[in-house]
C-alpha cells in the first residue's frame, strides 16, 4: 500500500479530508519504547529463538520499510521473498529491488521470485503511475547484486519454503498465495501463522468505490480463496488508519541515521514527500505487529469477501455465515508503534518521537477551548485533549471576510449537528486534532478550534466552537 495518487484513486486515508466530511464546517468530521536492534545484518550463526518468515509483497515504498525492519531484527530469518505482480511493483524491477534491499541488510542468499501480473479474475489494477513510482528505488542507493529471480516462480517458492516453521507475512494482493493454495491444498497445514495487511472491516475502504482496501480490491477472488482457505490474521485499515505518516516521524528519523536501513528509509521519504504526506504505515504496521502484537487491540468476526467484478469488488463485510478471522481493530498508542519501528530501524532505543505541543485544543463534552490564547506566526504543534474515542477537533483559520460571528452563525449553537453542504470558502482548515499530534502553520488571521462528536458510523452528532486565538507577529 502506498500514498497519494490521482484523485480518482484516493488511496491514503486522508485524515483532514475525511474529517472535512464530518464536521460540515470542513464538510464534516468522520470518519513502550521499541526494542533496540543490531545496526546491520544478522550474525553468521543463527541465534537461538530466531523466527523464520516468508514475505509476499508488492514492494511499494512502505513495503520496503517493512523488509528493512525485518532485516534489522536479529531474531528474524527471512526464508524467501515473493513479489505480488498484481500489486504496485512490476515483476522485473520488483525482484531487482528486493535483491538489493536484502543485500543492503547483508542477506544475499534469500530466494526471490515473482508471480503472475494479472489477477485470478477480472482486470482491477493499481494505476500505472503508482507502479512506475514503486519500480524506482534509485534514491535508496541499494547495492548492486548479481542475483537472479528464483526459477521456481512465486507460488512454487511459497510451497517449498513454507515448511511448518515460517510465519507468512503478506503485504500486497494475495494472488501468489492463492495460486500456491490451489496447487497445494495441504499448504495451510504447514503455515503456523499468516499475517496479512488486507481489508477494511468496520471502516471505509480506500480503493475505487470506497468499499474495499486496495490489496483486496486488486484481486478479490485471490483474497476470498486465501481468507476462506487459511487461518489468516488481518491487519486492515481499521488499525492502519491510526498510524499515519507525519513530518514528526521524519524529523526523528533524520536525527538517527546511523544504519544503512535508516538512511534508505529517509532517502525514500525525502524523495517522495508529496506521496508520504497522505500515507499511513500500512504494511510496516502489519509486519511490526507480527512481533509486537500488544501494540494493537484485536477482535474476531465472521466475514464475507466479495469477489464480484462490480463496484463492491473486494469488500470484506461482517456476515453471520462467514469465515471467522482475527483482526487488528485499533492502535491505541500510535507513538508506541513509531518508537518500535524507529528503534529497530535505527539500531538504538528511541523514546522521544514528538516535540512538545505549542497549542492544545481541549473538549470536555460541553465546552471546546484552545490554549494559549495567543500564538506566534509559523509552525504549531497541535495536541487534543478529548472527551472520548469519538471526539476530535479541527483547527481553522478565518479570513478577513469571514468573522468569528459568521462562523458561529454557520455552525449554530454549541452541540448542534453541523449543517449539510460544503463549508464557506473563507475557512481554511489548518489541522485535524485527534489522538496524535498534528502540525499547523498559522499565517495571520485568528484561528479557532471546532470540536466534534461523531457516531461509530462517522455521522456527526454535534460541533462546539472555541473562542478565537490571536496570532501575533
Amino acid at each position: 500500500m502506498e500514498p497519494e495518487r490521482p484523485p480518482t484513486y484516493d488511496r491514503g486515508v486522508r485524515r483532514i479530508v475525511v474529517l472535512l466530511a464530518v464536521v460540515a464546517l470542513v464538510a464534516g468530521a468522520c470518519t513502550g519504547s521499541g526494542d533496540g536492534a543490531r545496526p546491520t545484518g544478522r550474525p553468521n550463526r543463527e541465534p537461538q529463538g530466531v523466527r523464520h518468515v516468508v514475505v509476499d509483497t508488492d514492494l511499494a515504498f512502505e513495503d520496503v520499510f517493512a523488509l528493512l525492519y525485518l532485516l534489522q531484527r536479529d531474531d528474524v530469518a527471512i526464508d524467501a521473498v515473493t513479489i505480488a505482480g498484481t500489486g504496485e511493483a512490476h515483476c522485473d524491477p520488483g525482484v531487482s529491488n528486493a535483491l538489493g534491499i536484502l543485500a543492503l541488510g547483508g542477506e544475499t542468499d534469500v530466494p526471490v521470485a515473482c508471480g503472475r501480473e494479472t489477477p485470478l479474475r477480472g482486470s482491477n489494477a493499481f494505476p500505472e503511475e503508482w507502479r512506475d513510482a514503486a519500480d524506482d528505488l534509485s534514491m535508496a542507493n541499494l547495492p548492486a547484486t548479481d542475483g537472479e529471480p528464483d526459477p521456481r516462480g512465486a507460488p512454487e517458492l511459497l510451497i517449498d519454503t513454507l515448511d511448518d516453521d515460517a510465519t507468512l507475512i503478506t503485504l500486497g494482493p494475495l494472488t501468489n498465495v492463492a495460486e500456491a493454495l490451489r496447487a497445494d491444498p495441504g499448504l495451510p497445514n504447514r503455515v503456523p501463522r499468516t499475517i496479512s495487511m488486507a481489508g477494511a472491516i468496520d471502516v471505509g475502504g480506500n480503493a475505487p468505490g470506497g468499499a474495499a482496501e486496495f490489496n483486496v480490491w486488486a484481486d478479490p477472488l485471490a483474497a476470498k480463496e486465501v481468507v476462506e482457505g487459511m487461518d489468516v490474521t488481518l491487519v486492515p485499515l481499521d488499525a492502519t488508519n491510526d498510524v499515519p505518516y507525519t513530518s514528526f516521524f521524519s524529523e526523528t528519523l533524520k536525527a538517527n541515521l546511523d544504519t544503512p536501513e535508516a538512511r534508505a528509509v529517509d532517502a525514500i521519504i525525502s524523495a517522495n514527500e508529496e506521496i508520504f504526506a497522505d500515507s499511513s504505515f500500512w504494511d510496516t504496521l502489519a509486519t511490526t505487529l507480527t512481533f509486537r502484537p500488544e501494540l494493537a487491540t484485536w477482535g474476531r468476526a465472521k466475514v464475507l469477501v466479495t469477489d464480484s467484478l462490480d463496484a463492491g469488488a473486494g469488500w470484506i463485510d461482517r456476515w453471520d455465515d462467514g469465515v471467522p478471522v482475527r483482526f487488528a481493530n485499533a492502535v491505541p498508542d500510535p507513538l508506541a508503534f513509531e518508537r518500535e519501528f524507529l528503534s529497530v530501524i535505527a539500531g538504538r532505543t528511541i523514546t522521544r518521537v514528538r516535540p512538545d505541543p505549542t497549542m492544545t485544543i481541549a473538549f470536555d463534552g460541553e465546552r471546546c477551548s484552545v490554549r494559549p490564547d495567543e500564538v506566534p506566526l509559523g509552525r504549531q504543534v497541535v495536541a487534543f485533549e478529548g472527551g472520548g474515542p469519538k471526539s476530535g477537533a479541527v483547527l481553522v483559520e478565518l479570513s478577513d471576510a469571514f468573522t468569528y460571528d459568521d462562523l458561529r452563525a454557520f455552525l449554530g449553537p454549541d452541540g448542534s449537528p453541523p449543517p449539510e453542504g460544503r463549508p464557506p470558502a473563507d475557512i481554511e482548515v489548518l489541522a485535524f486534532a485527534g489522538p496524535d499530534l498534528a502540525e499547523a502553520e498559522t499565517t495571520g488571521p485568528p484561528v479557532v478550534g471546532v470540536c466534534f462528536l461523531q457516531q461509530r458510523s462517522g455521522r456527526p452528532v454535534g460541533a462546539w466552537l472555541s473562542r478565537p486565538v490571536r496570532v501575533s507577529d
